[in-house]
Order: C-alpha cells, then sequence, then structure tokens
C-alpha cells in the first residue's frame, strides 16, 4: 500500500512539476518581458514596462542637462489564460498502486503544462504582428553561415548586442550543430543541458521543435526580449470554493518567481480523489520590430 503521507505527496508533485515547468520556459526570458505574480485590481488588464531598443540621442550640453519623457514603455496586456493538468485516481487504485509515484507525474504534469503555454504564446508570432521574414531557409541548408549573416542584419537594424535571442526548431538547431561538428569545433563547443547551443555570435540559444507554424511555414525567430509582453497571475479561489476543497496552494520557484497553483478535492460518490496543477497568464505583442522570423521555403 502506498503510504506517503498527503501532504508530503503534494509537496512532490508540486516541486517535480516546478522543476519541469521552469525548464520549458527557460525560453521565455529570450523573447519576452515577463511579469510575475502580478495582483489583479479591479480587472484582468495589467500595464506591463519594458526596456525599447531604441534609446535617445545623446545630447550636447549647452549649460543645463535636458530628460526626456522616460526611458521605459510599456504595453496593456489582459491575463485571460487559464491552462491546467489534471490527476485523478480512486481509493482502489491507489491501494492497488505500490509504486504509484508522485514525482513523476508531477514532473510530466509540469512539462506537458509549460510546453502547451509555451505554444500558445507562440501563436502571436505571425507576419501580421512582425512583419516580413528576416530569412526563408529549410533546416537541411541552415548552417553557422546563416547564423553569421543574421548576426549582420541585426547589426544593421542596429539592435543592442545584448541580449539577442534566437529560438529554433529541433531540426535547425541540429543542422547548426552537425555543421559544428564537421569543422572541428565540437570540442570547444558546451551544450547546455537541455542541449541547446552555448552563446555564439552574441546570440543565445532556445530549441522548441512545437513551435506552431502560425500558417506561415515558422520555423524559428530571432529577438529582443521587449518583443513579447508575459505576466502570470494566480487566480487564488473565493471562500465559498476553499470549502469544496481539500488543498489549495502555490508554489513559487525561488529562482524564476514562476508560480504553480494546486488544488485538490475527493468526491465521494465516485470514490475518486482529485487533483489540479494550473497556470494562470496573459500575454500580447510588445515591441513589433523586436522579433524576427525565420522561415521554411515549403
Amino acid at each position: 500500500m502506498n503510504t506517503i503521507p498527503a501532504a508530503l505527496r503534494r509537496s512532490l508533485i508540486l516541486k517535480s512539476a516546478m522543476e519541469e515547468f521552469k525548464h520549458k520556459l527557460i525560453s521565455l526570458g529570450l523573447f519576452s518581458t515577463v511579469l510575475r505574480n502580478v495582483p489583479l485590481e479591479g480587472n484582468n488588464e495589467i500595464d506591463i514596462p519594458y526596456i525599447p531598443l531604441a534609446t535617445s540621442t545623446s545630447k550636447d550640453f549647452d549649460g543645463t542637462y535636458k530628460f526626456d519623457k522616460g526611458d521605459m514603455e510599456s504595453r496593456k496586456i489582459t491575463i485571460d489564460r487559464r491552462k491546467y493538468q489534471s490527476l485523478t485516481y480512486t481509493s482502489e487504485e491507489k491501494a492497488r498502486q505500490p509504486y504509484f509515484d508522485p514525482i513523476t507525474l508531477g514532473r510530466l504534469k509540469g512539462a506537458k503544462l509549460a510546453e502547451d503555454v509555451l505554444l500558445d504564446i507562440l501563436s502571436v508570432i505571425t507576419a501580421e504582428n512582425f512583419g516580413d521574414a528576416i530569412l526563408t531557409r529549410n533546416a537541411a541548408d541552415f548552417d553557422t553561415d546563416d547564423i553569421i549573416d543574421l548576426e549582420m542584419k541585426i547589426d544593421e537594424l542596429e539592435w543592442p548586442d545584448s541580449p539577442r535571442g534566437m529560438l529554433l526548431k529541433s531540426s535547425y538547431m541540429a543542422n547548426v550543430k552537425k555543421d559544428i561538428k564537421s569543422s572541428g569545433g565540437i570540442a570547444n563547443f558546451g551544450f547546455s543541458a537541455l542541449g541547446n547551443l552555448p552563446n555564439l555570435l552574441g546570440f543565445s540559444f532556445a530549441k522548441f521543435n512545437r513551435l506552431p507554424h502560425n500558417n506561415e511555414r515558422l520555423q524559428g525567430f530571432v529577438v529582443y526580449p521587449s518583443a513579447i509582453m508575459v505576466a502570470l497571475a494566480p487566480i487564488a479561489p473565493t471562500a465559498n470554493v476553499i470549502k469544496q476543497l481539500s488543498t489549495y496552494t502555490t508554489y513559487t520557484d525561488p529562482q524564476t518567481g514562476l508560480t504553480l497553483e494546486y488544488r485538490a478535492w475527493g468526491d465521494a460518490d465516485t470514490d475518486a480523489s482529485k487533483e489540479i496543477i494550473e497556470c494562470n497568464y496573459g500575454f500580447g505583442v510588445g515591441e513589433r520590430k523586436a522579433l524576427k522570423r525565420i522561415v521554411s521555403e515549403q
């Protein structure tokens, strides 16, 4: 019989879910300005401040210092997304599963939730929002020469040298790795634990194989963090709902500030335990010139 205490099992599920959740969402920092644990007051809209690509021209001192209106800009977004992963099991199923593994379950649930959240956010990357593609290339032809060309194009657009990011589908990332290997440079590169390229030519890299085509053959993009605005806002249940739950809690990762919510209750009629891991968030287009798309030829 499974003898893991309920409180410990809850903690293990949340912590293991968060580990995968934050690993899968690590690429958010490349392409978005993220506001975490936003308290909503009055409505579900919030202004997210961000640092734009360009700053004002340097001034010549003429006896007094002059100041522009402000160096920060902001975008208003609506927090209207609510995704969750569910887990249910009966008393009999739990009793007959001596290897009931909350850590593995939490890890799988957290990973899938993060992937679905990321897929949702990436849906805004379209020509309508960010203009024409900066590069059209199939995966088999994409290599380090293309990264060099992209660096040059971004330089010509006068983006800041840092931070610059590049997110690619796995097939594109793999071809770059093969190109580095064939050139004999593989020994000088340390790939991340997630299999991403190290910083190269001023770009930080991430891969996401579920990158949506968005009906435009999207395969990747180069980006500055002001391109997309994201906010996370846990929604606490009302007092009446709390009475119906056996547990409600949140878990915030101390390193990233990302928060997951956890709800649990039992259904006596079906002899089932029900558990939810949830993420409440919103997103929107930020600075339109801060992202350039990479698309395939076909």
